[in-house]
């Protein structure tokens, strides 16, 4: 049967989209979906004057009339394109967003893992925005999984958390509204957060122990040292009788000594 993607591309040069391209955009996207419904979010709301509840809802909703061209493929791809249809080109792609190795974003992550990255210099134009490739996928399903699915919990918690807030405070607002009300932390995400946890846990517990070890350690040195500066320094107890050291016989002292006792 027809699927999603042929009613979210005009194009598709390189080769048609199997199960298993499906299947690892899906997968990839919940490892990004944070970051993609903080993205969407953000700039969406941009575009939202007041921000109360029914206006955030129409913007995340997406209800756009296009006008007809008269190119059957293009009027069924606009006929479609609403909420993440629509997000995940105008608000993501078009403006740069791509994915990309972690390891090219940030030296100290693995390129294993995929990344949400925006090049402002890298403006694709129309034919590129509209043609299929893998990576869109993983963007539009992380935005389905998220800003789409949870549009009515967003709404009302950014309806009832931004009005007032500096706009230098409302990224910490939409991150918060992605992860407790969108459900954008994934098992993985979880997983990998408490690693990371517990790797800080046990070297912040092994450095411990060995400030502690080094501690005990040096205290004993000065244990000793003292101990060792105390018999340096301590006074014999009692009366300490004088050495008397003979003189040679043969010396002056000597012969005297001798002939008194004669």
């Amino acid at each position: 049967g027809v699927t999603g993607e042929y009613f979210r591309y005009k194009h598709l040069f390189w080769k048609q989209p199997s199960e298993k391209d499906r299947e690892e955009a899906i997968e990839t996207a919940t490892k990004i979906r944070c970051d993609v419904c903080e993205a969407v979010l953000t700039q969406l709301l941009e575009g939202v004057r007041t921000p109360n509840e029914d206006n955030i809802a129409d913007a995340l909703e997406g209800n756009v009339e296009y006008e007809k061209t008269g190119d059957p493929v293009t009027d069924r791809m606009l006929d479609h394109k609403k909420g993440c249809n629509k997000h995940f080109k105008d608000e993501l792609i078009a403006k740069g967003w791509t994915v990309r190795g972690c390891n090219e974003v940030d030296p100290t992550r693995s390129s294993l893992e995929p990344c949400l990255y925006q090049d402002p210099k890298a403006r694709p134009n129309q034919q590129a925005v509209d043609s299929y490739e893998t990576w869109k996928e993983v963007l539009f399903h992380a935005c389905e999984q998220t800003v789409s699915r949870f549009s009515d919990s967003l709404s009302a918690y950014l309806a009832e958390s931004l009005p007032g807030v500096p706009l230098t405070q409302r990224k910490s607002v939409i991150r918060l509204g992605c992860e407790k009300h969108a459900k954008c932390v994934s098992a993985h995400s979880r997983k990998a957060a408490n690693d990371a946890a517990s790797a800080k846990a046990n070297s912040n517990d092994n450095n411990e122990k060995k400030k502690t070890t080094t501690t005990k350690s040096n205290k004993g040195k000065d244990k000793d040292k003292d101990k060792d500066k105390k018999t340096k320094n301590e006074k014999p107890k009692g009366k300490v009788k004088p050495v008397i050291k003979s003189a040679p016989a043969n010396s002056k002292a000597g012969r005297g000594a001798k002939a008194k006792q004669q």
